[in-house]
C-alpha cells in the first residue's frame, strides 16, 4: 500500500472535501462512469476512516477545530483537482478561496511526492474551417459526437454577457470579428505551455477550461473531440481528447488571433495543455473588435475643485474672480478645460 501523507485542515475544510467527492460520485454514477464514481466514494470514506483526531458528523464539534486528513498520494492528487474545478466553478468568492486554500496546502504538503498530471500522449495539431452566426463567437466544449443543436433557444440577448469579458476569450467562448462567415482554426494539444509568440497576432488572451476526455464510459471508453461550435451552425471536431484519468480536468487556453478587423480571412490559433485553472489574462490587445466588444470601465469619480484651487489659478492668470462666496459655473468651467490633457484626463499637477 502507497505510504499516507497527512494534510491539516479544519473541520470546515475536511467537510467541503467530503462534500466535494459525493457531489462528484453522484454525477459520475448518473452518467456511467461507475469505476471512477466507486474511486470517489472509497476516498470519501478513507476521509472519514483517517481523520486525526476523529471527527464525526455530529453538530457539537466546532468547524474551525483542526484536524489531520491522511491519504496517498494519488487521492490527494484527485482531490486537488476536484477543489481546483469545484473553485474554477463556484459563483460564491468566498467558497471558492476555501477550496483553492486546500488545494495549494496540499500541493505544499506533498510536493514532488504529488503525480504528475496526465498529458497528451502525443502533441495534435489540427486546422479546420469553423461556421460563425451573427452573434460573432464560437465556443470550444468537449463531447463524443457534433450532433445535437448546443445552443437550442438562444437569442440576440445572449450577447449582452459575452460583453463582460476582455474582448477576445470569455470563458470557453472565443469573439469573433466575422459574422456569418469561416473563422481559420488551428488547435495544438500540446504536453505544456508553448513559448509565448505574439508578435504576429493581433489579440492573445488566456483562460482555464474544463474538459471531459471521455465521452461514453468503457471498456475501452470512447474519447471525447473538442469541438467548436457557433449559434445555429454544425460543430467543427477539431481533435480527440487523450481519455486520462480523471476524466473530467482542468486545461489552459491561449487563443491568438488576426483579422478579425477585416471580417475575412480571420486566423486563430488555439493552444491547449493540462494545467491547475488560474485567472483569465490578456496578453496583448490591439484590434478594434477587442476594444468595441471589452466593456467599457466607468471613469473614476472626480471630486470637484477646491475653490481655493480655482482661485490660486485665476490669481496667477490675472483672471478676475471674487474672493468670497460661490465660484461661478464659467469659471470652473475655466478651470477644468486648462487642467484637462488631449486625451480628456486631468493633467497632473
Amino acid at each position: 500500500m502507497s505510504e499516507l501523507y497527512s494534510v491539516e485542515c479544519t473541520v470546515h475544510e475536511r467537510n467541503i472535501i467530503i462534500g466535494t467527492l459525493e457531489n462528484v460520485r453522484w454525477g459520475l454514477g448518473v452518467e456511467g462512469h461507475s469505476a471512477e464514481a466507486d474511486e470517489y466514494s472509497a476516498i470519501s470514506d478513507e476521509v472519514w476512516e483517517h481523520t486525526s483526531p476523529p471527527a464525526g458528523q455530529s453538530s457539537d464539534i466546532p468547524l474551525d477545530s483542526p484536524v489531520t486528513v491522511s491519504l496517498t498520494p494519488r487521492h490527494w492528487f484527485l482531490v486537488a483537482g476536484l477543489l481546483d474545478t469545484s473553485a474554477f466553478r463556484n459563483a460564491d468568492p468566498q467558497e471558492s478561496q476555501v477550496n483553492l486554500r486546500v488545494r495549494d496546502r496540499i500541493t505544499e504538503r506533498l510536493g514532488d511526492a504529488l503525480p504528475a498530471p496526465a498529458q497528451p500522449s502525443a502533441p495534435q495539431r489540427r486546422q479546420a474551417g469553423v461556421p460563425i452566426g451573427e452573434l460573432g463567437f464560437y465556443e470550444l466544449y468537449s463531447a463524443w459526437s457534433t450532433g445535437g443543436d448546443r445552443f437550442a433557444g438562444m437569442d440576440r440577448g445572449h450577447d449582452a454577457w459575452i460583453g463582460e469579458g476582455n474582448g477576445l476569450l470569455v470563458r470557453s467562448h472565443i469573439l469573433t470579428g466575422t459574422r456569418d462567415g469561416t473563422v481559420d482554426v488551428t488547435v495544438e494539444l500540446l504536453n505544456g505551455p508553448p513559448p509565448l509568440e505574439t508578435g504576429p497576432w493581433d489579440d492573445v488572451a488566456e483562460a482555464s477550461s474544463r474538459f471531459s476526455t471521455v465521452g461514453i464510459p468503457g471498456p475501452p471508453p470512447e474519447a471525447n473531440k473538442l469541438i467548436a461550435a457557433a449559434p445555429g451552425r454544425d460543430g467543427v471536431a477539431l481533435l480527440q481528447l487523450d481519455p486520462v484519468w480523471p476524466s473530467g480536468c482542468m486545461y489552459r487556453v491561449r487563443v491568438s488571433v488576426r483579422g478579425r478587423d477585416e471580417g475575412t480571412s480571420e486566423q486563430h490559433l488555439i493552444q491547449l495543455w493540462r494545467a491547475p485553472s488560474a485567472p483569465e489574462e490578456l496578453i496583448k490587445a490591439t484590434d478594434l473588435t477587442g476594444r468595441r466588444r471589452r466593456p467599457e470601465r466607468p471613469a473614476a469619480a472626480q471630486q470637484p475643485p477646491a475653490d481655493s484651487d480655482i482661485r490660486a489659478w485665476a490669481n496667477s492668470n490675472r483672471i478676475p474672480i471674487n474672493e468670497y462666496g460661490r465660484i461661478p459655473a464659467h469659471m470652473v468651467a475655466k478651470y477644468e478645460a486648462a487642467h484637462r490633457t488631449e486625451d480628456g484626463n486631468e493633467r497632473p499637477t
